[in-house]
């Protein structure tokens, strides 16, 4: 079990890591490969202690996920930001080429 919490602790790294680095294909491959890993957890058969620490594991996840989710809103958001400023510049631009192309 103890191997199991680790490995859950590695994935959490890992998807930290990439929401940092704005990886989203890695982050989406960890996502795929945490949740297979889990599936195999749930379907294996456990002792009732062991059920009641997946299940208390099973939150903890769940709580990090939401921590996840926030960070991933905010670096949208800040993309959104950088796109509207690009956006902007190229409006700016394309209004200076026009006036000076009347000229």
């Amino acid at each position: 079990m103890s191997e199991f919490l680790q490995e859950l602790n590695a994935f959490s790294l890992k998807i930290t890591q990439a929401i940092e680095l704005n990886d989203w294909e890695k982050l989406s491959d960890i996502l795929k490969q945490r949740q297979a890993r889990l599936e195999e957890l749930l379907n294996a058969p456990l002792s009732e202690e062991e059920q009641l620490t997946i299940q208390s594991v099973l939150e903890s996840i769940q709580a990090m996920d939401d921590l996840f989710i926030h960070s991933v809103q905010s670096k949208k958001i800040e993309l959104l930001k950088e796109f509207q400023h690009v956006v902007q510049g190229q409006k700016g631009i394309k209004a200076y080429c026009t006036t000076i192309s009347l000229n």
